[in-house]
């Protein structure tokens, strides 16, 4: 049988109690009958003035629950046939002050109700305001400070108002109930939060409520405890449950799951309520979790079909995603490569489908013919991205096309972006032999050979068929064969501001001469950069492989500063960092400087900036990584096109140290890029008065043809 009124407040109050003793320590108060019930003492006058007062309004819905209310009070009670003897009297006085204060309640003016009793007790010490229009008030107050802690993510509090104020906790407020069981749930009481949902589908009738039960209840416990409020359905009565939504959803939570995990499998149940779902709605999301679900389990046809759909409602970058993989996955690779290109910028998800599409297409054996159009708008996209592998595709359909110095700048390109990618040092090497470079050959040998069987094998003479990249003997490109351009020659697209109008080509020409100038000044300059006590030391302790685990501190300092004469920067980044984990402080403060040093080598400033405050330095090494790490950003910045992050960058390093000449042109040539030709004159100015004339004559000769001001400049 469903509690009382008053039973219920208490029953719901005593879990509040029950987790508050919990968090404090101290007992639980014991349940008992609610005080004002009419087994706990002889029948009294009912207070009937809410109930005149609602009916006067003609607020049938308020006057069913006060009706419900009393009766659950008062169960010897029994309302009037005719409601209007109330608004008559009925034998009770109709007091007008009354009516208007709980008019006053009604419209949510709490404190003007408080006031008004207040002057109507001061005039009139006798007179009394109606009990239920105090506790109303009581209750109404509580159930706004619950809320506004509820609204604030004040649980403690919550619960604790909860306490306090039992008679909030009944059906005619599920509203604070929900909020009370989201309070138990963030305070780690989960079960505390199904015992308030199993009371509200016990006891509240309301359908939409109970529904509305379920509904919270799916974003705070798991599936079990879901599963076991489901057992509270009714289906048969005045008002029968569907909860046919819920029991959909956690189908649907079922099959997402499997959708991202190839190890799991959806049942057919659970699979058939998705696909009804998704064939009877309009919007992306079921037919989105199908296609990966399909995806993921190795179902590419069915997959597409399912992206196809969910990008024709309206589906967004992840559609696209996984219509691209779909297409890769069936070998449609040509069709792939267009679609993801349309979607490339959208996300960077989209950006790595569409690299990994291209660097499929690319990788084909024996390379496919194709249009020239689709390398043009590969190699800007690979160049942006820094992508190493596709980089490496590049170079191998270059070199299976006949384009073996392109190839091997690719390669190059794509070394420099990833120092432990061995497929494309065997790219370098195996570029370098063909084109009879012998000492590009024996660097890569000696930095790889210890590394690379297949390298060591080249070296030596020895023929193996390439398995894992297979090199065969390239034939010259045919007419129809797209010619791939060099990676220096490509520069990413402008993500600022359009860049100003074709300029001749000397001009890039020599805008690029100063840049290559710059790399070559710093890398020299990092080489240079070396502890004085450390330089001379004999290179035998590098000329081997060795592992530094097994080094004491000195022992793998020594071997770092070896391997950097090596020009072997990573695994010196390996030795410093093993001997910064057993060194003394002084020693310490050597590794980090020299890890730093490394990492700057090759250009990961942002790994070199972590190493360099891993431990104090001298004012003099702080001030020399710092001013080194700005200038390597500045420099990948220009590289990549970025112009304002030059600026942003030699800004920062000038206040560091004083910029140099040729950072300052870089500053210029930056500034030109933007069209801001008056910052970029301003520049080049200060650099020819230093004496670099030509170059800075060159940049203001840019600027002249650009902008056909002579005189100015």
């Amino acid at each position: 049988m469903p509690l009382n009124r008053g039973m219920m407040a208490l029953a719901v109050a005593g879990l509040a109690f029950a987790a508050l003793a919990q968090q404090s320590g101290s007992p639980a108060p014991p349940q008992g009958p609610e005080p004002n019930a009419s087994s706990a003492s002889p029948r009294r006058q009912v207070d009937e003035s809410a109930l005149r007062y609602f009916a006067s309004q003609g607020d049938t819905r308020r006057v069913d629950a006060e009706i419900a209310r009393l009766r659950a009070l008062y169960p010897d009670w029994s309302p009037p046939a005719d409601l209007s003897q109330l608004v008559g009297g009925g034998g009770v006085v109709n007091d007008p002050e009354v009516d208007r204060l709980w008019g006053l309640y009604t419209e949510n003016k709490f404190s003007e109700a408080r006031a008004a009793i207040a002057a109507r007790q001061a005039a009139d010490p006798q007179w009394k305001p109606p009990p239920d229009l105090v506790t109303a008030l009581d209750v109404a107050e509580a159930r706004k400070r619950l809320v506004n802690a509820s609204d604030n993510s004040q649980w403690r509090t919550v619960l604790s108002i909860a306490t306090e104020t039992p008679s909030l906790l009944t059906c005619a407020n599920v509203d604070s109930l929900w909020r009370v069981a989201e309070a138990f749930a963030k305070t780690d009481q989960t079960g505390r939060t199904r015992d308030v949902y199993t009371y509200i589908l016990t006891n509240c009738a309301n359908p939409a409520e109970r529904l509305g039960t379920l509904q919270k209840a799916l974003t705070l416990l798991d599936e079990a405890q879901i599963a076991d409020l489901l057992k509270y359905e009714r289906k048969s009565g005045d008002y029968p449950d569907d909860f046919s939504a819920i029991r959909d959803e956690l189908a649907r939570r079922r099959v997402a799951r499997a959708s991202t995990d190839p190890k799991l499998t959806a049942s057919a149940e659970d699979l058939a309520v998705v696909e009804r779902l998704a064939e009877s709605g309009k919007e992306p999301g079921n037919a989105l979790l199908l296609g990966y679900y399909s995806y993921h389990h190795k179902n590419p046809e069915k997959a597409l079909s399912w992206f196809k759909t969910a990008l024709d409602r309206g589906g967004s970058e992840k559609a696209a995603e996984g219509y691209a993989l779909s297409l890769r996955d069936l070998n449609r690779l040509a069709e792939a490569e267009a679609f993801a290109f349309e979607w490339r910028d959208k996300a960077p998800e989209n950006m790595q489908v569409y690299l990994d599409v291209a660097t499929a297409l690319l990788s084909q054996d024996p390379p496919p013919r194709l249009d020239p159009k689709v390398i043009v708008r590969v190699i800007p996209a690979v160049t942006k991205a820094r992508s190493a592998g596709a980089a490496q595709a590049l170079g191998w359909y270059s070199y299976n096309t006949g384009q073996i110095s392109t190839a091997r700048e690719w390669f190059e390109e794509a070394l420099s972006w990833k120092a432990d990618d061995e497929p494309s040092a065997y790219g370098v090497a195996i570029t370098s032999q063909r084109l009879n470079d012998r000492a590009r050959f024996n660097a890569i040998v000696s930095q790889w050979r210890s590394r690379s069987q297949r390298i060591a094998d080249l070296a030596d003479g020895i023929v193996r068929d390439r398995t894992a990249q297979a090199t065969p003997q390239p034939a010259p490109p045919s007419p129809v064969e797209p010619q791939i351009s060099s990676p220096r020659a490509v520069a990413p697209a402008p993500e600022l501001p359009a860049p100003p109008p074709e300029r001749p080509r000397r001009i890039e020409e020599t805008r690029v001469a100063a840049y290559d100038r710059l790399v070559v000044q710093q890398e020299r300059q990092l080489q240079g950069k070396r502890p004085a006590a450390r330089r001379g030391a004999s290179r035998q302790a590098c000329t081997t492989t060795r592992d530094p685990g097994s080094l004491s501190a000195p022992a793998a300092l020594n071997l770092g500063w070896c391997l950097m004469e090596m020009n072997r920067p990573l695994e010196a980044a390996a030795a410093f960092d093993h001997a910064f984990t057993l060194g003394s402080p002084a020693q310490r403060e050597d590794a980090a400087y020299g890890k730093s040093l490394a990492y700057l080598r090759k250009d990961l400033t942002g790994k070199a900036a972590v190493a360099a405050a891993q431990a104090p330095q001298t004012s003099a090494r702080r001030t020399e990584l710092s001013a080194a790490i700005l200038a390597q950003r500045a420099l990948a910045a220009y590289r990549d096109g970025r112009w304002p992050d030059v600026i942003l960058a030699l800004g920062e390093r000038a206040r560091v140290v004083p910029e140099q000449n040729d950072l300052m042109l870089l500053r210029g040539w930056s500034y030109f890029k933007l069209g801001r030709y008056e910052d970029a004159a301003r520049i080049f100015r200060a650099v020819q008065q230093t004496g670099y004339s030509d170059e800075a004559g060159a940049g203001l000769s840019a600027i002249m043809e650009i902008t056909g001001q002579v005189r100015q400049y």
